[in-house]
């Protein structure tokens, strides 16, 4: 009975820990940029200049290297600009700053709250136009068994339509 005793306990403190390392932070590889590419953007205009896209803020699984390749994989795809050129010798240099993302630290489903500050300059360093655009997205229970997949997945549709909205936008500008 005793040995019993110790089996059970040691298997209900190997389930414990089992659980809190799920539930718990556990760590996430970064996200991928075609995770956080928009499948379709609605756009008016497709301009005919050249751009180049720096990212700001980010942080965790959502980094600079990678929210910029979304931004500019997502420019390529629905041809807002002719072309992304890395580095200098764009016609307009376009800047997106992770400025918050508000999530919540536990829970079946996860909503992740995004704010992002976009600004769109001329070569000159003119300003042409700038928004704070908000997005959210949403990962449920049924999705992937870990809480931080479930995190990281609602993270990425958050930036996903941030970047949808904003490549929207850019499009409706008369440049």
């Amino acid at each position: 009975m005793s040995m019993l005793k110790t089996v059970s306990s040691r298997g209900l403190a190997g389930l414990l820990l089992c659980a809190a390392a799920l539930l718990g932070g556990c760590a996430v590889a970064p996200s991928s940029p075609s995770a956080m590419t928009p499948d379709t953007i609605q756009t008016t205009k497709q301009h005919a200049k050249s751009v180049s896209v720096a990212a700001t803020g980010g942080k965790g699984v959502a980094t600079d290297g990678a929210i910029a390749d979304a931004v500019a994989a997502s420019i390529e795809k629905a041809k807002t600009f002719s072309r992304v050129i890395k580095g200098a010798g764009a016609d307009y240099q376009l800047t997106v700053s992770l400025m918050t993302l508000d999530m919540p630290s536990f829970g079946m489903s996860f909503t992740c709250k995004t704010e992002m500050a976009w600004s769109l300059k001329r070569a000159d360093g003119v300003a042409v136009w700038q928004e704070m655009i908000k997005s959210e997205g949403t990962a449920g229970a049924g999705e992937a068994f870990v809480g931080t997949e479930r995190a990281k997945m609602a993270i990425e549709r958050s930036i996903r339509d941030n970047i949808a909205q904003g490549l929207a936008k850019i499009s409706n500008q008369s440049l």
